[in-house]
């Protein structure tokens, strides 16, 4: 079967079977996150206890993956949420090699059920599945399990790991692939309430393509002509000779004079990389920098990243003083929050230099991030590192309300004071123990306030400092800095961060506005990107805006592509006008499946499984009023610069009104009922989805 390989595999691991199935009445639903949501929409009943073993784990991939197509090497996990309010269906999304080597293995989808009564690990080697003890493996860190699973099945297999945060039943834990690789975010609890340490795949399949000869042109043409950086930034941060443009903050950081300056053999200037030079794309993204700043450039072994992907976005490093200052090797390879292992390096204050100025920082941001990657501990784009910072201001006041006496004396404080990294150990240990009070603060923001809200107030979920989209407890993943109420509304259609990097990845091109604003008018209508910092109210132009930004993430999740990069709105070729191919996607679509995909088509399907995730989130919230249940956003988003007025320059602020009004335009573009929010009969109908639509009705769930 033309990209999808017609098989999904089931493992039950309460009576250690499993058993292979076709995967084709789910093609309607793409792949990826549709595929993974269908699954869980007929087989988790609503209600389900994240940790029961009744709720599922199912990996999905799509077509596009594994076709060669750039950065087409991701994977959707989703299970229900143990960290945020409803405990409503999510997603995890992953990159690595996982998606590669699960669709070698010859499956579309993998659904994990039942529980295990001891640890196990599943190993899935072509069409052969084993379910095997992990008793050695359990209480190890994500990185020696890796080590260990990869030497008792093959050296060339993938491991999907929990830490001991998993293990834990933490609600922040997470998943890792490899070491150092990004982590299916927030379902290491629902891992670990199975007693399941490791997936490991070892596939030697390949995926069946309709015209490789095409596929291979798409890619030239893309990578030639409309690929720029991460993000798909098209404007280099310093002048290059053939660039018209250069922005600072875009993510295409490579340039003459830039290195990698710890790579084997000497520094590797990462040079001028222009279009159509696509050995050299590769170089752009000099991340670490991005990241950590100018003296990453000089630990900068190379950088590297997921299978499928010439972007490379993994700044990896070695810091050679860092094994000698705190006893753990400095060698390192993530990016973005990972790079800053959850934050928890702010837990530390007065870090000391080692040997030159400003590597005490970047040694404790390393040190912090192999922790936690080790410790399989989730971030929540950023929300657990905001709540030790809430409840440790003002000299630790909160913490001291939430702490026994012994629990408070019994940690170094002098260790956090004078810049002693192991008191990070510490500090996470407590988290990670469920007998502990502070285990508390790893629930997510959202059961953190329910359970201390008698002393957090009504201000803490809706607080600048927290940083969230809205008090579900869902983290804002690029808001209202993004696009006035465009980023802020992609954020509401989801039950945990948005993850959604379709309108930042305008925003942020590093073109100037004026042509960003002709390109975007020229799909969505006029007035549909304000200029930064200098917003205008709402229109319908910016909400379909907004609906082009979370269709195209659901797309990606699905086809699979990294939302990172894709898609190709602009292009960084002057000739072009900067003007990108929004039709590629439905191209390759084409060329992989031998069956022509239109726009109109590939949206269709795509806005199937929006109205599916939708109609799901009503079911798990138990009400059709989304709009005052599920899409209120956090206060501050109102309050910020209280010395500016919404819609004046210099200020990102919203203002209630108009939020509401764009709440309604946003709506009915979906087809919702522009009152609740909530999927009528009709639009689910229309989109092949009149079981759902009889399923609400039959829990009086239609508006």
């Amino acid at each position: 079967m033309n990209g999808w390989m017609g098989n999904l595999l089931r493992v039950n691991l309460t009576t250690k079977t499993s058993s292979i199935e076709s995967s084709e009445k789910y093609f309607k639903y793409i792949g990826g996150k549709g595929m993974a949501n269908r699954i869980m929409y007929d087989e988790v009943p609503v209600g389900t206890d994240p940790a029961a073993p009744e709720n599922k784990i199912v990996f999905a991939v799509g077509p596009n993956t594994g076709s060669s197509a750039p950065c087409s090497g991701r994977i959707t996990i989703s299970s229900l949420s143990p960290f945020t309010k409803y405990n409503a269906i999510v997603d995890a999304h992953m990159g690595g090699d996982t998606a590669v080597r699960m669709k070698n293995c010859g499956f579309d989808a993998m659904i994990i059920e039942g529980a295990s009564d001891a640890p196990v690990y599943i190993y899935v080697n072509d069409d052969k599945i084993e379910i095997r003890d992990a008793s050695h493996v359990w209480g190890k860190t994500t990185s020696d399990t890796t080590a260990i699973l990869t030497k008792e099945t093959d050296p060339s297999s993938n491991v999907v790991s929990i830490g001991p945060a998993g293990e834990a039943l933490l609600n922040l834990s997470c998943v890792m692939t490899g070491i150092g690789h990004c982590g299916g975010g927030g379902l290491g609890k629902v891992f670990g309430s199975k007693k399941l340490k490791a997936v490991v795949f070892n596939g030697t399949k390949g995926t069946e393509i309709a015209d490789p000869k095409r596929v291979v042109e798409l890619n030239k043409y893309v990578i030639g002509d409309l690929m720029g950086s991460n993000n798909n930034h098209v404007v280099p941060t310093v002048a290059q000779s053939w660039s018209e443009y250069e922005n600072t903050s875009t993510r295409w950081t490579g340039h003459p004079g830039m290195t990698w300056g710890a790579a084997e053999g000497g520094p590797i200037d990462t040079g001028e990389s222009a279009p159509g030079q696509p050995t050299l794309i590769g170089y752009r993204c000099q991340k670490a920098v991005k990241d950590h700043g100018a003296i990453a450039e000089k630990y900068t072994v190379k950088m590297t990243g997921c299978a499928m992907c010439p972007i490379r976005c993994y700044g990896s490093l070695f810091i050679p003083q860092m094994e000698k200052a705190t006893g753990v090797v400095g060698s390192h390879s993530n990016t973005c929050l990972g790079n800053r292992g959850c934050g928890i390096a702010s837990l530390v204050k007065n870090v000391k230099d080692v040997e030159e100025e400003g590597d005490g920082k970047l040694i404790a941001n390393t040190y912090a991030a192999i922790f936690a990657d080790d410790m399989g501990l989730w971030d929540n784009y950023g929300e657990l590192n905001a709540t030790l910072t809430y409840f440790l201001k003002d000299d630790a006041k909160l913490l001291k309300q939430i702490m026994t006496e012994e629990e408070y004396n019994a940690l170094d404080w002098s260790k956090r004071e004078n810049g002693d990294l192991s008191f990070i150990n510490d500090f996470i240990a407590c988290i990670l123990n469920p007998n502990h009070s502070l285990h508390n603060l790893g629930m997510g923001a959202y059961y953190v306030d329910q359970k201390y809200h008698d002393i957090l107030g009504d201000d803490y979920l809706h607080s600048q400092a927290l940083g969230l989209w809205g008090p579900i407890g869902g983290k804002r993943h690029h808001g209202n800095e993004c696009a006035a109420q465009v980023g802020q509304l992609t954020n509401i259609i989801y039950n945990r961060d948005g993850m959604c990097h379709t309108i930042v990845n305008i925003t942020g091109s590093g073109l100037p506005y004026a042509i960003q604003k002709t390109i975007v008018e020229d799909l969505f209508g006029e007035g549909c990107l304000d200029a930064p910092k200098d917003y205008t109210p709402m229109n319908e132009s910016k909400a379909r805006f907004a609906k082009f930004g979370i269709m195209r993430q659901v797309l990606h999740d699905s086809f699979t592509l990294c939302n990172w990069v894709w898609p190709m709105t602009f292009s960084p070729r002057k000739e072009r006008g900067y003007k990108g191919d929004l039709s590629v996607e439905a191209q390759y679509m084409s060329a992989i499946t031998g069956q022509e995909w239109s726009e109109e088509e590939l949206d269709h399907a795509v806005e199937r499984c929006i109205q599916l995730h939708r109609a799901m989130t009503v079911k798990a919230a138990g009400t059709t009023d989304m709009r005052n249940n599920h899409d209120v956003i956090s206060n501050f988003i109102f309050d910020m610069d209280p010395d500016k007025q919404p819609f004046t320059p210099g200020t990102v602020k919203l203002e209630r009104e108009d939020w509401q009004k764009a709440l309604t335009m946003f709506y009915q573009q979906f087809g919702w009922d522009p009152t609740t929010g909530a999927p009528t009969r009709e639009t689910l109908e229309k989109f092949d989805l009149k079981d759902v639509a009889d399923d609400l009705e039959a829990l009086n769930l239609l508006p």
